[in-house]
């Protein structure tokens, strides 16, 4: 998953792969969302990076928020956060160099957040930029937020065993995609400084590149620059269950699998803070509900569950019973956001183009999405950038109809009936889309074996080379509207050994391209991306592309100041309020 702008600051499209996402009014049916292209831009003002946060009308402070997910989070660790469940959680107790503040036109604007601006670049050719801290900026213990601690977060995020957040500092400061080819972070003897970074007192760093890094601002909102002071990482997991919170909030209580219980931060001083409030008194998220025990019980707002916000998407025989309910419908998240669906096809594995192909002849869009949810889930995707990045052109390399062509992926397959091993979250949902897409490929004449993975853990699972997994679901959206942020994360084969891949595809002219766009003009590349796009799945079909992404979640009647968050791609609790 995840998630979305561009170099030297310009406007550009949609920011953490923002779609046109907004709290539904029931003004008109939840199900009727169109594709709103946001627009980003950086905000130099240091006034509006300043603090506190603009109040939120009708806000009161108290309360107990809860939140229900079926499945734990994968990472904590604010440098190892890159899926949206933990992002909306991580913003909460981990504050970055920089931030997006959302507008209510769908407008987001890059701000500092410990920073007091998105960044001076030195000597205007994107190659030294300057942050410095805010004065007044604690930890949960009270202890100072220093520069240093920023640049140990960056260090420690090149670290091998903390791979799974965002890398595009690390490559940047190191110069080539293999980022941790020689600096491994601050374990084992490595230094506490990552190559490039200078600290200049308690509240000043510099970050000097060999290329050109006009999108560092833009990169430093992610959990990469999240503070850490090295005294409290002691191992580089530890904190995957109790990160050190810089927030309005920290943890009281984390039982894996269990509950997460979030108090306030005492020594959080809101004057430094321009995007986040701590209005409820705790933020509890318990894990353990299905997404349809989540959605009845929200839906009836009893008890607990008046407070409640549920993270898992309305499932689909759900779906017209909150349409029909006038209530509810006031109560929905729905909207665009910024992930494309894919079912990858491990092309280690899978070898033969004619074998890919088949199966992107053979998917059935309109059962999978009919499990999902419908229209609320989802629109037919065919492309693998989202229709909300900078530069999109729609195409379809594989033109098969919603719900497949049998006959057209027998063709291709000759007659032979190959073996698929495919992986899926061992969800409800993930269960019955799993046997849509089991038999979609059998009518072809694939013989597919199922694989359950735990939600918990599945995208770390399914990203092993040894896995073992022939073809599975994944999402991702990009992390600002630019093709930079989707393509080369996915299929740039130089960087498969460091990042981990869903596909393991690695072509020449395809990483050659990469190389090619990524150092040009951020706007200039939009469109080369989108032509590479088209290239990649015409020529190595990797991936099947499912769905442009909607969500479609409810909350309690007593919640206010919840809502779908374009930047993250789902709900977010800055905002959040429990009404008296």
């Amino acid at each position: 998953m995840r998630r979305v702008v561009i170099a030297s600051a310009a406007a550009l499209l949609c920011v953490g792969a923002a779609a046109g996402c907004s709290k539904n009014t029931g003004d008109k049916p939840i199900d009727k969302t169109k594709h709103t292209v946001q627009t980003s831009a950086v905000d130099t003002n240091p006034a509006h990076s300043a603090g506190p946060a603009k109040p939120v009308p009708g806000a009161v402070r108290g309360g107990t928020l809860y939140a229900l997910q079926e499945q734990d989070f994968e990472h904590l660790d604010p440098q190892n956060v890159y899926i949206s469940d933990a992002e909306s959680v991580s913003e909460l107790m981990s504050r970055s160099l920089t931030t997006f503040r959302e507008g209510s036109s769908g407008k987001l604007t890059l701000i500092g957040d410990l920073a007091t601006n998105p960044g001076v670049d030195v000597h205007h050719d994107c190659r030294t930029w300057r942050f410095t801290l805010k004065s007044g900026l604690k930890y949960e213990d009270g202890s100072t937020i220093t520069a240093a601690d920023v640049a140990y977060g960056v260090a420690r995020s090149f670290a091998p065993d903390i791979n799974h957040g965002p890398h595009y500092i690390q490559q940047w400061l190191a110069g080539s995609v293999n980022y941790n080819a020689k600096y491994k972070g601050p374990y084992n003897g490595g230094a506490k400084l990552p190559p490039g970074v200078t600290v200049q007192g308690d509240r000043q760093l510099t970050f000097q590149f060999p290329k050109p890094a006009c999108d560092l601002p833009f990169a430093a909102a992610w959990g990469t620059t999240a503070p850490v002071p090295a005294a409290r990482d002691h191992k580089p997991l530890a904190l995957d269950t109790h990160p050190f919170s810089s927030g309005p909030y920290k943890i009281a209580k984390y039982t894996r699998g269990t509950e997460l219980d979030l108090v306030r931060n005492k020594y959080w001083d809101p004057r430094t803070d321009p995007l986040r409030h701590d209005y409820p008194d705790k933020i509890v998220t318990r894990i353990g509900a299905t997404a349809d025990q989540q959605t009845h019980r929200v839906l009836t707002s009893h008890g607990d569950d008046a407070a409640t916000v549920s993270r898992s998407a309305v499932p689909a025989e759900l779906v017209p019973v909150v349409q029909r309910d006038g209530t509810a419908r006031d109560r929905t998240l729905a909207g665009f956001t910024p992930y494309v669906e894919y079912l990858n096809i491990n092309t280690e594995r899978v070898t033969s183009l004619a074998e890919r192909q088949a199966i992107e002849y053979a998917f059935n869009r309109r059962g999978y999405l009919q499990v999902a949810g419908g229209s609320a889930a989802g629109e037919p995707a065919t492309t693998i950038e989202s229709p909300l990045t900078a530069g999109y052109h729609r195409y379809d390399a594989y033109p098969a109809g919603p719900s497949g062509n049998v006959e057209k992926a027998k063709k291709l397959l000759g007659g032979k009936h190959p073996k698929l091993v495919y992986a899926f979250t061992n969800t409800e949902e993930g269960q019955k889309k799993a046997t849509v897409v089991q038999d979609a490929l059998q009518k072809a004449g694939f013989r597919v074996v199922l694989r359950p993975v735990d939600k918990s853990s599945y995208y770390a699972t399914v990203a092993k080379r040894d896995a073992g997994f022939d073809i599975f679901v994944t999402a991702w959206g990009s992390d600002w509207p630019s093709g930079y942020t989707i393509i080369p994360q996915l299929f740039d084969g130089r960087a498969m050994d460091v990042n981990g891949s869903w596909t393991w595809l690695n072509e020449k002219d395809v990483n050659d391209q990469i190389a090619k766009l990524s150092n040009e003009d951020a706007n200039a590349a939009a469109a080369g991306w989108a032509k590479l796009d088209e290239h990649i799945m015409r020529a190595y079909a990797p991936v099947v592309p499912i769905d442009y992404k909607k969500s479609l979640t409810l909350v309690g009647d007593k919640v206010g100041g919840v809502f779908l968050s374009g930047f993250v791609g789902a709900p977010v609790y800055y905002d959040a309020y429990v009404k008296a």
